[in-house]
């Protein structure tokens, strides 16, 4: 699965901004993913766009007090060269759809998809990277049907973590399971929930997904009498990484950073972490290896680990 996050994306525009005709006086994003992509090239170009719909009645976006725009074109029927945009192209549907409803207008349009399939090429005229399927994006992994071949942390991904007052393994932690505030909710079914929750709590876990309508083949718990045996004899990248190997899966969607590049390092597989958005793979784990060595927080918190192991 080739997973592009945002910070990839973002990196792939500015690379390839040059490649954009100097005279487009207005850029067009096709919904929904499109406008991301629309508003990123407008702001860096400072140029006024819109989608497709507003287009086509004549309409665009109003910039900001901040910005200056006196140069921008006064109204969309003044445009004389227009970008149309994309995140992506596969098979070329959407594009072959927007290109029918623009077709009338009496301007010259270009058409730019960010990343796109070799069979999809003569659809457009400008595209910055080939990305071949299957592809998942980190604006819509929560509703992609490669969530089906995932492993997915829950606290720090769908739920928020507990704080240390909630995490007492009572009531206190009790109350959290069964109020905990959601994050991004998948809307495509997940295929392995994988926790390090205690297996005495499944019942309360379950409801929760059950009521944030979470839906999953698998949840998996840890076996352990306590949340005290937890911590003191179980690594929980490890713990995660032993399933995630087990399983035919293609991606692990962890909460945590260091137990991100855990579970990446012992599967050998790539891992995405939510907590700094970055995608960990066999291919660049030393290097996050090396930052988490030099990270000043992630060593006190390993000796603080170390202390509570010995109480």
């Amino acid at each position: 699965m080739n997973f592009v996050t945002f910070e990839q994306l973002n990196d792939c525009i500015y690379r390839n901004i040059s490649k954009i005709p100097g005279d487009i006086d207005l850029i067009v994003g096709i919904p929904r993913s499109g406008m991301l992509v629309a508003n990123m090239i407008a702001l860096y170009r400072n140029l006024p766009f819109t989608d497709v719909d507003r287009y086509l009645e004549g309409k665009m976006y109003q910039a900001g007090s901040t910005r200056k725009y006196r140069d921008w074109i006064p109204s969309v029927a003044a445009a004389k060269h227009v970008l149309v945009v994309d995140d992506s192209i596969s098979s070329g549907h959407a594009m072959k759809e927007v290109k029918k409803k623009v077709a009338g207008q009496p301007v010259k349009h270009t058409f730019l998809a960010v990343y796109a399939l070799e069979t999809a090429l003569p659809l457009i005229d400008l595209h910055f990277a080939i990305c071949h399927q299957p592809r998942m994006f980190e604006w819509n992994y929560m509703h992609h049907w490669g969530l089906q071949h995932s492993c997915m942390d829950i606290d720090g991904v769908l739920c928020e973590d507990p704080s240390r007052l909630q995490n007492d393994d009572g009531k206190r932690y009790e109350d959290f399971l069964a109020h905990a505030p959601a994050k991004i909710i998948p809307t495509a079914k997940v295929g392995y929930l994988v926790t390090c929750r205690l297996e005495k709590y499944r019942g309360a876990t379950e409801r929760w997904l059950a009521e944030q309508d979470v839906r999953y083949e698998k949840l998996i718990m840890l076996e352990a009498a306590s949340g005290r045996e937890r911590r003191k004899h179980i690594s929980h990248g490890a713990y995660k990484a032993e399933i995630y190997k087990k399983t035919d899966c293609f991606l692990f969607i962890e909460s945590d950073y260091e137990q991100a590049v855990e579970i990446c390092r012992e599967s050998g597989k790539q891992v995405y972490c939510v907590a700094n958005r970055k995608l960990i793979t066999p291919e660049n784990v030393a290097a996050h290896i090396k930052i988490l060595a030099n990270d000043t927080r992630i060593v006190i918190k390993r000796a603080i680990k170390k202390i509570l192991k010995k109480l």
